[in-house]
């Protein structure tokens, strides 16, 4: 018996698996978590840090290679301490989520960045560059 039927048998088999792969990826949701370890589809809220959220956000174009939420940004200025800071509020800031990370099996947005037109050039060097977001295994 020739091994040349066979082998293109596979080689088909592999051919016509590797779209319903590629489909199956597609079709997953694309989650994002952060801080407060709450992962989901376009949350209205997003906690950066301790000190540094969004909530009230609306999203655009989730599940592309970038999606953009807009909301507004409180940020404690923790000044003179975390308990007693002044906390800043700017509407109309922008949350965008790149990238795709893969944790225990589901899709998660890899990278975060917050913009916001008034920002001070400080602002922007804090909040303005591509930071890794959070993925549940990164609390386990």
């Amino acid at each position: 018996m020739s091994r040349k039927p066979v082998s293109c048998f596979l080689l088909a088999l592999a051919v016509a698996l590797v779209p319903a792969a590629a489909a199956a990826r597609a079709d997953a949701p694309m989650l994002l978590d952060d801080l407060a370890r709450r992962p989901s589809v376009m949350p209205s809220t997003f906690e950066a840090t301790n000190t540094v959220a969004l909530d009230g956000l609306r999203w655009s174009h989730w599940g592309s290679a970038t999606a953009t939420g807009r909301g507004t940004l409180r940020i404690n200025t923790c000044e003179p301490n975390c308990a007693e800071g002044h906390v800043r509020v700017l509407p109309d800031s922008d949350l965008q989520v790149q990238g795709v990370r893969i944790d225990q099996g589901r899709h998660y947005y890899r990278q975060y960045r917050i913009l916001n037109a008034s920002f001070s050039p400080s602002d922007r060097a804090l909040y303005s560059h591509w930071t890794d977001a959070y993925t549940p295994g990164d609390f386990a």
